[in-house]
């Protein structure tokens, strides 16, 4: 998952990886996996093997039950999501040590709005992002809601089954411990979107998520000088941060992204034939827990 490797796994930590290894070698359909791969799963669950296994199993048949998402990921084809949403990492980390990320559009006209093409530019950046991090304590997610209009919500409600498979994702597979997430200059509208997709969240992420629809509440939570300058904090634009970070993913990740999109279960040795998310979610969202 790290682009050059760079995760050492700790002593104590070995006797887990081998465990999840040995349980591998018994799994036909999933691939087999790096130690520090192995390593990256524990670590989002917080080290509890049974969880960690859970996870893997979703991440990569999630991954091949959504081809149009997760494969093909070539940079001609991400381009146009890259010039019309920004993605941006922010340079300084939370005072916990938390990774800050941050997403807006760029282009506002509803008419340029394409889903499908959003989550793909979405699954990318974050597997890019994984692999810079490498292992961190965890992220804090900004969803900047400005110029956000009726006109996309109703782009999103024609295609639920993709809204699924995102909550699904989020919650099940993304191998990251996930922190918070704010969202900002909330739409008049933000019930009609909460209605949408509560009935897929989890307790977990409920209690995770914050709507603001000033700065003042969200500096509870994060402090403001270390977001970009249009908000009043000190690093550069989230619009220089965003571009900044396409360049590295043009130079460094293009063939990386097409051999990311490789990686999958192989569906017909799955004994499960049941598609992952056509289960109801039943709560397995990783948090700090004693099993």
């Amino acid at each position: 998952p790290f682009r050059g490797g760079g995760c050492e796994v700790p002593n104590e930590k070995k006797e887990d990886v081998a465990s999840i290894k040995k349980w591998l070698k018994h799994q036909a359909h999933l691939p087999q996996i790096t130690d520090e791969h192995i390593m990256l799963f524990l670590h989002s669950n917080y080290f509890s093997v049974e969880k960690t296994k859970n996870t893997i199993e979703s991440y990569f048949v999630v991954r091949a039950e959504n081809p149009e998402l997760f494969c093909n990921w070539d940079l001609s084809t991400l381009e146009t999501a890259f010039k019309t949403y920004e993605l941006s990492p922010l340079p300084k980390t939370s005072p916990e040590g938390y990774k800050i990320l941050l997403y807006r559009l760029k282009d506002t006209d509803p008419s340029k709005f394409i889903f499908q093409e959003a989550l793909r530019a979405f699954f990318a950046y974050n597997d890019v992002r994984i692999s810079e991090d490498r292992i961190v304590p965890g992220y804090v997610v900004l969803f900047d809601m400005k110029g956000c209009t009726l006109g996309h919500l109703a782009r999103v409600s024609t295609v639920m089954y993709l809204v699924k498979t995102f909550m699904v994702y989020i919650q099940d597979c993304h191998p990251a411990r996930l922190k918070g997430v704010h969202v900002l200059n909330t739409a008049s509208f933000m019930d009609k979107v909460l209605s949408l997709i509560k009935p897929l969240m989890q307790s977990e992420l409920i209690k995770l998520l914050h709507l603001h629809s000033n700065m003042d509440t969200l500096k509870k939570f994060v402090p403001l000088e270390l977001l970009p300058e249009e908000y009043g904090g000190d690093c550069k634009s989230g619009s220089y941060l965003h571009d900044e970070h396409y360049k590295l993913i043009k130079s460094d990740y293009s063939v990386w992204l097409k051999e990311s999109g490789l990686l999958m279960a192989d569906l017909k040795k799955r004994p499960q034939k049941k598609k992952i998310t056509d289960n109801n979610m039943q709560g397995s969202f990783r948090t700090l827990s004693i099993d």
